[in-house]
């Protein structure tokens, strides 16, 4: 599995809205693509997906801009993913298995959804909050080290 570029770049975005500093109420979509170095046109895609998805909010005008609509502990990694590329799933039949002639006799279907399971229970243990701290190497390392 590969994570799309959409959501990558869905994560940079939100990444800059949570850590905005403390004197800024909303970040213009100029700032966030100065700040990210992705084009401001990618972000208008990406702002819709996510005001659709009631993570952000915008507004304009002088003190116009974009904000989150929760605050960063409560917004699991996942919902992020999701709100930019839709359901997380590895293979297609996992969501419409009517479309697979294999799915009631396919030996490998509850290993996909296993795997699938995992992905998406790790991106929702973590929060935008986590993402954004500044321990977030410490939270993340005891994933990281090989199983014995």
């Amino acid at each position: 599995m590969k994570l799309s570029k959409r959501a990558r770049y869905a994560l940079r975005m939100m990444l800059v809205l949570a850590r905005k500093p403390r004197d800024k109420d909303r970040i213009s979509l100029a700032e966030i693509s100065r700040i990210t170095g992705i084009s401001r046109r990618y972000m208008e895609q990406l702002a819709i997906s996510l005001k659709n998805a009631s993570l952000i909010e915008g507004a304009t005008g002088k003190s116009g801009g974009y904000r989150l609509l929760r605050s960063a502990d409560k917004i699991p990694i996942g919902e992020i993913v999701e709100a930019s590329i839709g359901p997380i799933r590895i293979v297609e039949c996992l969501d419409h298995p009517d479309g697979c002639i294999r799915s009631t006799d396919c030996e490998c279907r509850l290993l996909y959804e296993a795997i699938n399971q995992r992905i998406v229970g790790i991106l929702n243990e973590y929060t935008l909050a986590d993402l954004a701290g500044k321990d977030w190497k410490s939270k993340i390392s005891p994933l990281l080290q090989p199983e014995k």
